[in-house]
């Protein structure tokens, strides 16, 4: 019981530090959190998996005084630096990697990562950034995989240019890497049509910003758009990770003043307000975020959101490793619940039959072949859902 009560702490804690401020209560909150038992090496893994280590360090080092074993802090401290050294390096690449795209006329979106940083951040320092992430046109892609190859990027997975052309015709993103290490994910879409059919992206591309990143600009979304493609990609991901909404937090914190009928001309379909409207109401209970009543009252018109967002809160945010993935078929089922039925459908078929990047991965098909993705898909995940129910019973 009392591991319990030490763990649910050290969550509330991440959670209170999950911002890039601290109010006067905030502050006050945080050290009444302090103050009580911790299961320090918890609270070290769960920030890692919530990708708050920077944020983590920073408020202990202000508001923690004596509150905090030396050792906690200096651990983080040294991962601190780790964590900048590499956005460093993401954000100069970065830099290099736009310049040669826009030297060949070639359009492009950069987001989250080391650009967002710097812009709602302050620093890339503050947020922790594994990879680049790109946006371009679909009638683009096969001009980027030439134009990044000259810059030395390579397929990630190893895959032939034909192989590729296949992950182009069927998925939203494709990975590649460089010899140094940096990842970058190429994507056409913000996420796949079947997650979110009504996502403008003709008027994303027509909205685009340059944002200076150092000495340089690099395109990126307009703040409405970007609201909408943060709360996409955390329900992409199942709003697994409090780093997201520290994200979307920000963003609203920097720009309260947001041009509303665009964000709602994204929310044509179902699927789409349902992963927008889970994050609008994690964001207005647990980061006070500032968003229009009317806008919230709509959210909470639909009565699964505000179940949802509960789950999230109590069983995937707690999880070191979350069972209520993207990838659990009862939970996507559950996820869905209410939605529009062609919605619903859509994201049900598209989610068990659209191919993604592990399968092209894992089945290296010649381009005549390639219609036998989506039933390879189909079977690979329902050999992973077999083998997930084997162990459990197994297991018990």
């Amino acid at each position: 019981m009392q591991v319990a009560f030490n763990r649910e702490r050290a969550m509330a804690l991440l959670i209170a530090i999950a911002r890039i401020e601290l109010n006067p209560s905030e502050q006050s909150h945080l050290q009444d959190l302090l103050s009580g038992p911790l299961d320090w090496d918890h609270l070290r893994v769960m920030a890692e998996r919530h990708n708050l280590e920077p944020l983590l360090f920073t408020h202990l080092h202000r508001y923690g005084a004596g509150l905090v074993p030396p050792e906690i802090l200096q651990s983080l401290r040294e991962e601190c630096k780790s964590i900048a050294r590499r956005s460093w390096i993401l954000a100069t690449r970065l830099q290099g990697i736009s310049a040669h795209l826009q030297a060949q006329g070639i359009k492009h979106i950069s987001y989250k990562g080391p650009l967002f940083a710097e812009l709602y951040y302050g620093s890339c320092a503050l947020r922790v950034s594994n990879d680049l992430d790109l946006i371009v046109r679909p009638s683009d892609l096969a001009r980027v995989r030439k134009a990044l190859g000259e810059i030395g990027f390579s397929d990630q997975n190893g895959l032939t240019s034909e192989q590729q052309a296949v992950s182009f015709r069927f998925g939203f993103e494709h990975p590649f890497h460089d010899a140094t290490g940096v990842e970058l994910d190429l994507h056409w879409r913000v996420v796949q049509k079947f997650k979110s059919r009504s996502l403008d992206m003709e008027g994303i591309w027509q909205r685009l910003r340059l944002a200076r990143l150092f000495d340089s600009n690099v395109p990126t979304f307009c703040p409405e758009d970007m609201l909408i493609a943060l709360c996409l990609h955390a329900g992409h991901h199942g709003w697994m990770q409090l780093s997201y909404f520290c994200d979307i937090a920000q963003l609203l914190r920097t720009h309260p003043t947001l041009d509303w009928n665009i964000v709602c001309s994204h929310l044509r379909d179902s699927n789409t307000r349902r992963l927008v409207y889970v994050c609008w109401r994690l964001l207005n209970r647990h980061w006070h975020a500032e968003i229009p009543e009317e806008m919230m009252a709509r959210a909470s018109a639909d009565a699964h959101v505000s179940r949802l967002a509960h789950r999230v809160e109590t069983e995937i945010w707690p999880s070191p490793v979350p069972e209520l993935t993207t990838a659990n078929l009862r939970w996507l089922l559950e996820r869905s619940a209410g939605e529009d039925v062609l919605d619903r459908l859509s994201l049900l078929l598209g989610s068990i039959f659209q191919p993604a990047v592990e399968d092209f991965a894992a089945f290296r098909l010649p381009w005549i072949l390639a219609p036998l993705y989506p039933l390879l898909r189909a079977f690979r995940l329902a050999c992973k859902g077999a083998a997930s129910l084997w162990k459990a019973e197994y297991s018990s």
